[in-house]
């Protein structure tokens, strides 16, 4: 016989929130660290301050192709012819004082010449054959000042300075930036070990034969790769039949081996629906459905050390759920630092009328309007079921519990899928 835990009887349901917050407060960052070379470091998360070495540029240098000048041998009312009497290139630096009254060629990246206060866009000059003198014309000499087109040293970057901060999701311009240190690997926090499984018989994969009732499973394609674009280290369970006997071990060893176990269906009230019963029996469950639309059934446990997530089995409750509650504690998890979802204010384009009581998400669409200016719409169906409407949309409606319906012209919070870590 199956047994109700306090959880079926809980007289009222949690706001995301209160649930996002209770779950907050029993993870604790993965400690484990590791050495990533940079080309390995992309979407992890930073484990230690990154202090930069060097100044950034690590000396003054041009930002164009032209010729390093002295402003003060510039006339303001004739053209000034200079000799050429020397080159810089970049990774070639001109050594040696270069003389008053005479122009050094010079490419972009490449030190300044001793003395020289100032850099001429070639485009600026009439040059003479094989660049042995240029003219300057006293208008072009006008607009001129010191430092013109040059890069100081240390303008970017002071040595010494905090370069990454600890918690960073290491994106490609952070890797980049540590490159241009000399840094050739960074610490970072062992990648989270998450255990990925679907429950239910009516599931078959991809490229069986579906018998009657049979639909092709399509959720864990959806987990795994959000987990996999944030770095986790990922094994599929695959599919557990709507059976006790399966369910049961399979969490059980999932559990011992992995930091988080995620399960989508299963956590309903019907007949069938075992995982919630196994996450109580094999461990505990804090909390279980939301105030929110879709996701209610969402359950947070443990089994020993090991965080589950039971998320229901709807594909876009899958998604929305996994964004809106999955999400930051994977991140704390990691140890990355909390960041907000994105919200942009945008005008409805869209009637919308509802029960209040729960906070809900509908699949958009972001226009920019010549007149209105941002304008969202909405996938035609609002079923849970639609997996079409996760690929036609970029984002989502967020509606707070408090709100009975959307007339056109209101003004609503848009969610990009970008800003939730969906690019």
């Amino acid at each position: 016989m199956r047994h109700a835990d306090c959880c079926d009887t809980a007289d009222r349901l949690l706001t995301l929130s209160e649930a996002v917050a209770a779950a907050l407060q029993t993870i604790q960052p993965m400690g484990e660290t590791e050495s990533a070379p940079l080309f390995d470091a992309y979407g992890r998360i930073l484990a230690a301050e990154v202090t930069a070495r060097l100044d950034a540029p690590p000396g003054d240098n041009s930002a164009m192709d032209g010729f390093a000048v002295y402003l003060a041998d510039l006339s303001l009312e004739i053209p000034t012819r200079l000799p050429v009497v020397a080159q810089a290139l970049a990774g070639h630096p001109c050594s040696g004082l270069a003389p008053r009254g005479a122009a050094v060629r010079i490419t972009t990246g490449a030190l300044i010449p001793d003395g020289p206060d100032a850099v001429i866009m070639q485009e600026q000059c009439r040059i003479g054959p094989d660049e042995t003198w240029i003219e300057i014309e006293p208008k072009i000499a006008a607009r001129l000042k010191p430092g013109e087109n040059i890069r100081w040293r240390g303008e970017d970057v002071q040595a010494g300075t905090r370069l990454l901060l600890k918690g960073l999701r290491l994106r490609p311009q952070d890797v980049a930036l540590a490159a241009g240190q000399g840094i050739a690997a960074l610490d970072v926090i062992r990648p989270p070990r998450v255990a990925v499984a679907s429950t239910g018989d009516e599931l078959h994969e991809p490229g069986a034969q579906l018998p009657p009732g049979a639909i092709y499973e399509s959720n864990r394609y959806t987990l795994i790769g959000l987990l996999r674009r944030w770095g986790c280290a990922v094994t599929d369970l695959g599919i557990l039949r709507d059976d006790r006997a399966v369910i049961l071990p399979a969490l059980r060893e999932a559990a011992a081996t992995h930091d988080v176990l995620l399960t989508s269906g299963g956590v309903s009230v019907g007949t069938a629906d075992w995982v919630k019963e196994v996450i109580a029996e094999l461990g505990h469950i804090q909390f279980w459905r939301l105030a929110v639309k879709p996701g209610k059934p969402v359950t947070f446990g443990r089994i020993g050390g090991c965080l589950v997530l039971g998320l229901p089995g709807n594909p876009v409750s899958v998604m929305v759920s996994f964004l809106m509650f999955a999400r930051p504690l994977l991140l704390k998890l990691m140890g990355a630092e909390p960041v907000e979802s994105v919200r942009l204010r945008a005008a409805a384009d869209f009637a919308f009328r509802r029960k209040p009581g729960r906070r809900e998400w509908l699949r958009a669409q972001l226009r920019l309007d010549p007149e209105r200016g941002p304008v969202v719409h909405i996938y035609p169906t609002n079923s849970s079921g639609a997996l079409s409407s996760l690929s036609w949309a970029d984002g989502l409606v967020e509606l707070p519990e408090e709100c009975a319906g959307i007339t056109p012209g209101d003004t609503v919070d848009y969610l990009p899928f970008s800003g939730l870590g969906v690019d």
